[in-house]
């Protein structure tokens, strides 16, 4: 071997490993513009908030009932015993739907011991089905099923205090329940 090539050789071999060198390290270097494109894509979609979600499709039923639901109020005053009728306890009304309310209860406990009519009227395609007990949870009387009608039921109580359930099924429903004493 004479001294140029040996010295080439000797020269070229360390270049050659720095040359390799450098390109291994470009790779470690981090990513790229498309390698964070990348990553930005692959971020999962944001979750919508549910609580926005069911109240929008609750405006949306809204929409679906038979009287606007500012009108309930008037309307129930006249499709069940409303105040200055004989014995008349209290009414109550609204409507009811998948996204607004499937299930109500309401707790009385200034009802005094005795008999009671339970009127309730329904307009709309659903249908509320009406329950009452004791403050203890007793039955108080038959449950009653209203589509599109007015049906009247009883209630008797052993001691102050009763408990309705109001249950939907179905599309939006209006409803108004009135109470009233029979004995």
């Amino acid at each position: 071997m004479n001294a140029t090539t040996s010295t080439a050789f000797r020269t070229a071999g360390p270049i050659a490993a720095m040359v390799l060198a450098a390109g291994t390290l470009s790779s470690c270097v981090g990513p790229t513009g498309d390698a964070e494109v990348q990553t930005a894509a692959s971020t999962p979609p944001a979750t919508p908030d549910p609580t926005a979600v069911a109240e929008q499709l609750a405006v949306e039923e809204e929409a679906q009932l038979p009287i606007p639901a500012a009108d309930i109020p008037g309307w129930a005053s006249e499709a069940v015993p409303a105040d200055g009728s004989p014995g008349h306890q209290g009414t109550s009304s609204g409507w009811m739907s998948e996204h607004s309310a499937q299930r109500l209860v309401s707790t009385n406990g200034t009802l005094e011991a005795g008999s009671y009519q339970m009127q309730l009227a329904c307009r709309g395609e659903g249908t509320i089905t009406a329950t009452v007990t004791t403050i203890d949870g007793a039955t108080a009387g038959d449950s009653a099923t209203c589509s599109n009608a007015t049906v009247a039921f009883d209630a008797t109580i052993p001691e102050a205090g009763l408990v309705t359930t109001l249950e939907h099924d179905g599309d939006p429903t209006i409803y108004a329940l009135s109470v009233t004493r029979v004995g």
